[in-house]
């Protein structure tokens, strides 16, 4: 009997860790779909400091405290995705 209800547990958890790796899956497939919209991906590359061809890029030195934009609040986004998509979500 101690066997079945500890397999019962580890089956609760491990369904548990299932719905939330479903999630993350989830939540990664949308970023990766909205990386897909041109105003999105354009964005981004703006962020990261990146021109179009025949633009000329400016640096501005001297600013002791620069205005950051505002960003959306930490859903738990880590690593290369969370970086990437931070406007998306």
């Amino acid at each position: 009997m101690r066997d079945y209800l500890g397999q019962k547990e580890q089956l609760r958890l491990e369904q548990v860790a299932l719905i939330k790796a479903r999630a993350t899956r989830d939540a990664i497939s949308a970023k990766i779909r909205a990386l897909k919209e041109p105003q999105v991906l354009e964005t981004r590359a703006r962020e990261l400091g990146m021109v179009r061809p025949g633009e000329t890029p400016y640096a501005v030195r001297g600013i002791k405290h620069p205005a950051v934009p505002p960003r959306p609040a930490d859903d738990g986004s880590t690593g290369v995705w969370g970086f990437i998509s931070g406007i998306v979500g």
